[in-house]
């Protein structure tokens, strides 16, 4: 299915974020018998961003689910390991912005919200490294690091993350060069700082679960691929 772009629908409920929290679960067996919108944030393209929703919904056992959702879409995140052709070092491509959340510099890997491209996670992640490392690589060389969407707050948001790791490959002068780059959308008041790191050397400044279970995920690929 094509993505569907900078379109306003007639409804709320025919948002492509919506129809796909509401189709996930009702595929898990409940019922969901109303949807009521609380807020609903729109981008200047006519996108929805995020919506704020109450429902009642059913369990397949009848209890009753949580009647507050926010929703907010799926992720992909991307875990780059950048090899130093000369060198041999290997460090991740890690990203430095100031977040909302804790009003604190984040030490990150890239990411980005699916948005109406709902169903294809690995363009996201390819469009993302590019917008947010200058790095382009085609679709072949990232790999999925999980069976499955992983979700990040499931007792009150929709948001599942895919996971995708990809290696690349520079000379010394390119691999240094990454240091301190900055990019990202300054109209979206995106200030996105590159860096070059050691697990052990991010992990000793990480506050965010998504990069802690990137390193994770990326490594374990590794070690299974190696089993084989």
């Amino acid at each position: 299915m094509k993505p569907e772009k900078n379109k306003r629908y007639t409804s709320y409920l025919q948002e492509p974020k919506i129809r796909v929290w509401k189709d996930t679960v009702l595929k898990a067996g409940c019922k969901i018998y109303s949807v009521k919108p609380l807020n609903l944030y729109y981008k200047p393209n006519g996108e929805l961003l995020f919506a704020l929703l109450s429902v009642n919904a059913e369990a397949p056992d009848g209890n009753k689910l949580p009647s507050i959702i926010f929703i907010r879409g799926h992720a992909s995140i991307v875990v780059p390991l950048v090899i130093n052709r000369d060198t041999e070092v290997k460090q991740y491509l890690m990203v430095k912005q100031r977040r909302i959340a804790s009003g604190e510099i984040c030490l990150e890997f890239p990411a980005g919200m699916l948005d109406t491209n709902i169903y294809n996670p690995v363009n996201v992640a390819m469009t993302e490294l590019f917008e947010e490392t200058g790095i382009s690589l085609p679709e072949k060389e990232l790999f999925p690091l999980s069976d499955s969407l992983l979700y990040s707050s499931p007792g009150a948001s929709d948001e599942g993350i895919y996971y995708f790791g990809c290696r690349i490959i520079l000379s010394n002068s390119e691999f240094q060069s990454l240091e301190g780059q900055i990019h990202g959308n300054l109209s979206e008041n995106e200030k996105i700082i590159l860096t070059l790191k050691s697990r052990e050397e991010a992990e000793a400044q990480l506050t965010s679960l998504q990069a802690c279970l990137g390193f994770y995920l990326f490594e374990e690929y590794y070690k299974k691929s190696n089993e084989k």
